[in-house]
This record gives structure tokens, C-alpha cells and sequence, in this order.
């Protein structure tokens, strides 16, 4: 299998690529007016991996500085919270 494996949430990514490869057996197996049309997909298919690797490596940085950020907030707001449990 030659999928991407995003690391960011892409809405139906994974179904869509365990779709194709289930597709991909069965055309194996399969009809011409199946293969045409999957030969019409697959630029597109190729098309979203680039884009979901092109925007997995140009927001890997970000990703990582976001989640920095929310475990600080996190841990700010719990011993926050904790300070007016224990003054209660």
C-alpha cells in the first residue's frame, strides 16, 4: 500500500484510501468499464497525496508548536484550578 499517512486531521482520508485499496483487488479482478474509470482517478488520487504531503511537512513545525502550547495552558489551568480547590 503507497498511502500518505497524515498526521493532521483530514476529513475521510483514511476511508478513502482503505476504499481504493479495496477497489484497487477487486478491479484487479474486474471489468473494463471499471478500469476506465479508475484509470480517471488515479491522477486525482496522486494529486491528494502530494497535497497531504506537502501539508503535513509545511505544518509539522506548527503542529508541534501548537501542541507545546495547549500541554502549557493545560497544565496552567490545572494547577490554576487546583489552587482554588484547596483555598475552598
Amino acid at each position: 500500500m503507497s498511502t500518505a499517512t497524515p498526521t493532521i486531521p483530514f476529513t475521510d482520508y483514511e476511508s478513502v484510501a482503505q476504499l481504493r485499496d479495496d477497489l484497487q483487488v477487486r478491479i484487479h479482478l474486474g471489468e473494463m468499464e471499471a478500469r476506465d474509470q479508475w484509470e480517471k482517478l488515479e491522477p486525482k488520487w496522486r494529486e491528494l497525496q502530494r497535497k497531504v504531503v506537502a501539508v503535513e511537512k509545511a505544518s509539522a513545525g506548527a503542529v508541534q508548536e501548537i501542541t507545546t502550547a495547549a500541554n502549557l495552558l493545560i497544565e496552567e489551568l490545572f494547577k490554576g484550578y487546583d489552587r482554588i480547590r484547596k483555598a475552598l
